[in-house]
C-alpha cells in the first residue's frame, strides 16, 4: 500500500513547498471579506448612517423646486418664424406658451406681422406689449402673401363680433349679433326660458354647443350682474346714468349722416367712446340707408339705441360704391363685404362683363342674399345710382 502511495502522491520538496503556499492563498482570498472589515477598524458602511443626510438633501431639492421663480426674461430682436424654443424661453416666455409658439408656426402657417402673435391664446397681453417692439420679420409679406392669409383666416375662423352682452338679458338679436351660431344662440334662450340664470361667466360653457374657442373669445365681454335688471316700466335710476353724459339734455333729433361726435354724444347713453365707434362705422359705409344700422356698429347696446332711435333723422348716403370700376381692395374696405365677396365680384366682371343691374348682382354665387339687400342702398353702375332699392 505504501509503495502505491509513494508511486502515484509522490512530490519533491520544492513541489511540497509549492502546493503550500497555493492552498495558503487561497484560504486568505476566502477569508478576506469576513476579515477585511475587522481589519479596517469594524465600522461598516451601511446605508443607515447617510439616511438622515440623504433626506435632508432632497427635502432641500424640494424647496428650491417650489421657490424657484422663472426668470424675468432678456429682451432682444427676434423672428417669431424662426427663433427656437431655448431663445423663446430666454424671452421669458412660460414653456407652454412658448412650445405654443412653435407649434402654431408649424400647424397654422408663418407669422405676418408682430399683432399675428396675438393668435397665440397662451400669451399673456402683458407678455406681448412687452415683445412686441422687439419683433423683426426676416421679409416682410408681399400684399399677395397677405390677401392669401387673410381669405383663409375670414374662412376659417369663426365670425364673432363680440360686444359687452349679459348672457341673462341678452336678445335673440343681440346674440345674433354676436356671430353665435343660430342653434348655439336658441339653447341659451332656450336654458334663460326654463328658469336657469347664468350668475358667473364661466357658466356659459355648460351650454351645449358652446365650444371653449368661442367661450374664450367672449370672456372678456361677458357682463353679468349679480341683480336682475329693473323692469322695463321702471326709470333708470340716476347712478345708473354715466357722469360724462348725464347731466347733457338730450337734443330733439340728429342727421346720422351728418352728426358729429360731439352732437352723438349728447344723446343719452352715447359716450365719447360708442360716438366714435358711430363715426367710424359711418364713414366706412359711405353713410347710413337705414336708420338701424346705427344698431349694427360694433358694441353697442341694442337697448341703448332703441332709447336714442327716436331722436334719430336721416338724410341719403353720402358716398356710393361703382359696382363696375372698384377693384377688390376697395370693395373690401366696405363693412357687409370681405374678400372672398370681393374677389368673386371682380372675377364675375372679368367673366361675364360689368354688372347693369342688382339682378345680375344676385348671380354672384358667393354674395348671399341677405348681403346683396344691404349692399344695394350704395351701388352705383357708371354713374347711375341702384334703383328698386330701399333706402
Amino acid at each position: 500500500m505504501k509503495s502505491f502511495f509513494q508511486e502515484y502522491f509522490y512530490y519533491s520538496r520544492a513541489e511540497r513547498n509549492g502546493a503550500f503556499i497555493l492552498a495558503l492563498l487561497c484560504l486568505g482570498l476566502f477569508l478576506l471579506p469576513k476579515v477585511y472589515p475587522h481589519l479596517v477598524g469594524g465600522t461598516g458602511a451601511g446605508y443607515e448612517q447617510y439616511q438622515d443626510e440623504a433626506l435632508a438633501f432632497f427635502k432641500a431639492l424640494q424647496a428650491v423646486d417650489s421657490s424657484h421663480q422663472p426668470l424675468a426674461g432678456q429682451l432682444f430682436y427676434f423672428d417669431p418664424n424662426t427663433i427656437s424654443l431655448d431663445s423663446l424661453l430666454l424671452l421669458g416666455l412660460p414653456p407652454k406658451t412658448a412650445g405654443t409658439v412653435i407649434r402654431y408656426r408649424d400647424k397654422v402657417g408663418p407669422f405676418y406681422r408682430a399683432e399675428d402673435l396675438r393668435k397665440v391664446y397662451t400669451l399673456a397681453e402683458e407678455d406681448y406689449r412687452r415683445l412686441a417692439p422687439y419683433v423683426r420679420l426676416a421679409e416682410p409679406p408681399s400684399p399677395a402673401a397677405l390677401r392669401v392669409k387673410l381669405e383663409w383666416e375670414q374662412e376659417n375662423s369663426p365670425s364673432l363680433q363680440p360686444f359687452p352682452f349679459d348672457p341673462n338679458t341678452a336678445t335673440a338679436e343681440e346674440l345674433n349679433r354676436l356671430g353665435l351660431p343660430e342653434r348655439l344662440a336658441g339653447n341659451i334662450l332656450k336654458y334663460r326660458e326654463k328658469g336657469g340664470r347664468f350668475r358667473k361667466p364661466d357658466a356659459l360653457k355648460k351650454i351645449y354647443g358652446m365650444d371653449e374657442d368661442t367661450y374664450r373669445a367672449l370672456e372678456p365681454f361677458i357682463q353679468v350682474e349679480e341683480k336682475g335688471p329693473p323692469a322695463r316700466e321702471e326709470p333708470a335710476l340716476a347712478e345708473d346714468i354715466p357722469e360724462a353724459y348725464g347731466h347733457a339734455p338730450a337734443p330733439l333729433a340728429i342727421d346720422i349722416n351728418t352728426a358729429s361726435e360731439e352732437e352723438w354724444r349728447q344723446l343719452y347713453g352715447i359716450g365719447p367712446g360708442y360716438a366714435r365707434r358711430i363715426v367710424r362705422f359711418r364713414e366706412k359705409l359711405g353713410g347710413f340707408a337705414r336708420i338701424e344700422q346705427v344698431g349694427e356698429t360694433y358694441g353697442l347696446p341694442d337697448s341703448t339705441f332703441q332709447k336714442i332711435r327716436p331722436q334719430l333723422l336721416i338724410s341719403p348716403p353720402f358716398r356710393r360704391l361703382n359696382i363696375n370700376t372698384a377693384d377688390a381692395q376697395t370693395l373690401k374696405a366696405h363693412p357687409y363685404l370681405d374678400w372672398r365677396m370681393a374677389n368673386a365680384i371682380v372675377n364675375y366682371r372679368v367673366h361675364h362683363g360689368p354688372f347693369k343691374d342688382i339682378e345680375a348682382l344676385r348671380k354672384v354665387k358667393a354674395l348671399p342674399a341677405e348681403v346683396v339687400e344691404r349692399l344695394g342702398p350704395y351701388l352705383e353702375w357708371d354713374g347711375k345710382r341702384n334703383e328698386g332699392m330701399k333706402e
